[in-house]
């Protein structure tokens, strides 16, 4: 059997998991990074991307969960690992027609003079809104 860890997934506004996990792969800026059982102490910013984790459900079976997130930070430290970002929602939370808005919003505003720190938040509220887009795909099926 394989070892497990502790994982904490933690947004502003709620806490998306709490409890064992199997592996966990985080969207660091220079790649994917998976986390496995007694992986060395790191601390990594995290991009805008899908968090991905693998948990044994109610039957015993191994079960992979993801979730869109924002801009965050991963702690490992002795057998805990801490997510901390700014959003995050489970496929099935993504309000697809808002999504959609917040893309062409984001679009739009590209298209404007802004500040560089203007520039960069914009194209994260991008990146976040095409992740929730593609993700509600999948989940739909519409395979976009």
């Amino acid at each position: 059997m394989q070892d497990s860890f502790r994982v904490k997934i933690l947004a502003a506004d709620k806490t998306f998991y709490d409890g064992e996990a199997y592996s966990l792969t985080v969207p660091a800026f220079d790649g994917s990074f998976q986390i496995l059982a007694h992986h060395e102490p790191v601390v990594m910013a995290l991009k805008e991307g899908i968090i991905r984790f693998t948990v044994t459900d109610e039957k015993g079976e191994n079960t992979e969960l993801r979730g869109v997130n924002g801009l965050g930070v991963v702690r490992v430290d002795k057998g805990l690992v801490t997510v901390l970002v700014d959003t995050i929602e489970a496929p099935d939370e993504i309000d697809r027609a808002r999504a959609e808005r917040a893309y062409k919003r984001a679009l739009e505003q590209l298209r404007q003079d802004q500040s560089i720190q203007e520039y960069e938040m914009t194209k994260a509220s991008l990146a976040r809104a095409m992740l929730r887009l593609s993700e509600s795909s999948k989940l739909s099926g519409t395979g976009e």
